[in-house]
């Protein structure tokens, strides 16, 4: 969004640059895994792939995804997440035993207001002490949405791959920011988010007693994690066991590790709408084309 003083200049120029013809490229980075029966796959070339912009055939080439990554973990931190902050706590002990050393990682906690508790670090330690340090929770807001708007848009004036891991129910209480809000921001920012939905088996345990508005409640939250999952090339999961949480965050390691990086250069123009994206992977064995399930964000919007 330009900054309101330069509106007027702006207007001024609108009819030199639509004479000028479309807006100049720019060169991006697409963030993809590519699955077959739930297997994460590896190894794929160039002629593996085909990259379509507003159904327009893009050139592209591969290139290595930048080592080290920014990695932020964002974790729901209120007293209206105790009932389920057993899943968080595995969820948080699950990163330190799977996230490999060399990258960058942040860590912030929500619950009214978004707390950056470590800023990017080397030294995975220093988040595991602030963690285990954090004071009781004050509030019992969840304000979902303005944690991961705000975190989206700090990360977005980052550099190479970024990654957001969002911890937590889902639900928001009273943010300021609108689902349509994060979801214009996951559009514009390339970070990749991957969700872990926390309290599935609390949830369990109380279905039958939850009234038609608390299910809504519930279904929002969880669509609201795929959501951001598939805007941006990540995944979410919402495990029913807290020991499975474990196995979410090697999940989530693991597709980062088989992360392939597209580079190509955009021709979506500034106009504030959303271009799509739509990628194909396959391979060729004996004349037969087998194709695979491809996780990549959904589109752009500048």
């Amino acid at each position: 969004m330009q900054h309101p003083h330069r509106l007027i200049a702006l207007a001024a120029v609108a009819a030199a640059l639509s004479l000028a013809g479309p807006a100049a490229a720019r060169e991006v980075s697409l963030y993809v895994t590519v699955e077959k029966d739930g297997k994460l796959i590896g190894g794929l070339t160039e002629k593996n792939f085909r990259l379509y912009e507003d159904g327009e055939s893009r050139p592209f080439r591969l290139a290595e995804p930048e080592t080290p990554a920014s990695i932020a973990l964002l974790v729901e931190y209120s007293r209206a997440s105790w009932p389920y902050f057993n899943d968080i706590l595995r969820s948080i002990e699950g990163f330190f035993e799977e996230a490999p050393e060399g990258h960058w990682y942040a860590l912030a906690t929500f619950s009214n207001d978004l707390n950056v508790r470590v800023d990017f670090t080397k030294l995975r330690g220093r988040i595991s002490q602030a963690f285990t340090d954090l004071p009781p929770p004050m509030w019992s807001e969840i304000n979902t949405y303005d944690a991961v708007y705000e975190m989206l848009d700090r990360m977005s004036r980052l550099k190479g791959r970024r990654v957001l891991i969002v911890i937590g129910s889902g639900l928001d209480t009273m943010s300021s920011h609108t689902l349509g809000d994060v979801k214009r921001m996951a559009e514009r920012a390339n970070v990749v988010v991957y969700g872990v939905g926390v309290g599935s088996m609390f949830r369990g345990m109380w279905e039958p007693y939850l009234t038609t508005t608390a299910r809504m409640d519930l279904t929002m939250a969880q669509a609201f994690f795929q959501m951001l999952a598939d805007r941006t090339g990540g995944d979410a999961w919402f495990p029913r066991f807290e020991a499975a949480f474990r196995d979410v965050m090697e999940g989530i390691m693991q597709s980062l590790a088989f992360q392939y990086r597209i580079v190509y250069d955009s021709q979506v123009p500034e106009d504030g709408k959303f271009h799509k994206i739509r990628l194909e992977a396959f391979q060729v064995t004996d004349d037969r084309r087998i194709d695979f399930r491809v996780r990549v964000r959904q589109g752009w919007r500048r």
